[in-house]
């Protein structure tokens, strides 16, 4: 009969059709849900017993975009528009209006996930790239610019500054999975050390492990019933029977002789 070992890392429900039964495949160090930049270790420890044949070893696991941190950049100018100067008599003054736009760009790195068995790397997932645009608030400020005299009369410079800040956001985040089916008998009984699976999670990043579980299909191979002793024909009985009947009688008679 075929059976389905299904190993949940996470909490999860084993559903199990009626033609099958499962086994929880007990787990040495659990790494949680919160994954950030490490190598994570775990071993399966297998309960089978008896003789089984492997069918196939196959393996999912999903993650998602736990956030990080960005990297803000300097405010770098993109355009600048200035005006001519103006007389204002509320200013006693030359004033001008300039129109700056900037843009400050906030940078995450990109989470990677790789997932081996053993020394066999079986799959990597990364996290999407994606870029959004803001306003970042306008800022409007007067400076002086500085005057220019000849004899007792100076005239006087001013700037209506305004800024436009706009915010880039490039960021790498979603879901990704890593799934696959291992159908080579020979490379999962290599991969099953001993009755143990060993598994490495190399993350790279911040990172959710939201849903996880290793699916070992084998079929288990009957004992061959051991074959019942020969019986007896009944001629080899009665044979055997007159056999033991004539050595007692021959006792018999030379115990008679002798006394």
């Amino acid at each position: 009969m075929k059976k389905i070992i299904i190993t949940a890392l996470l909490a999860a429900t084993c559903a199990i059709s009626a033609s099958a039964s499962a086994e929880v495949i007990s787990l040495d160090g659990s790494f949680g849900s919160n994954l950030t930049n490490k190598t994570y270790d775990a071993v399966f420890k297998s309960n089978l017993d008896g003789k089984y044949e492997m069918n196939s070893l196959s393996f999912s696991f999903s993650f998602l975009d736990n956030g990080g941190t960005f990297k803000t950049s300097d405010p770098k100018q993109t355009s600048y528009h200035a005006g001519n100067y103006k007389w204002s008599h509320s200013l006693d003054a030359y004033l001008r209006k300039v129109d700056i736009g900037q843009t400050i760009t906030k940078t995450s790195k990109q989470e990677t996930a790789q997932l081996s068995f053993g020394d066999l790397v079986l799959g990597s997932g990364v996290t999407t790239y994606t870029e959004t645009s803001e306003n970042g608030g306008t800022n409007t400020v007067r400076v002086y610019d500085g005057k220019d005299c000849f004899l007792f009369w100076c005239d006087y410079y001013k700037s209506d500054v305004k800024t436009k800040t706009t915010i880039v956001t490039q960021d790498y985040t979603g879901g990704f999975s890593i799934t696959g089916t291992i159908n080579d008998r020979d490379l999962i009984n290599q991969l099953f050390n001993n009755g143990d699976l060993s598994l490495s999670l190399k993350v790279v990043g911040n990172l959710l492990l939201t849903g996880s579980n290793v699916i070992l299909d084998y079929t288990k191979v009957e004992e061959p019933a051991e074959e019942p002793g020969e019986v007896p024909e009944p001629s080899s009985v009665l044979l055997a029977g007159a056999g033991l009947a004539a050595i007692g009688f021959l006792r018999r008679r030379r115990s008679a002789v002798q006394a």
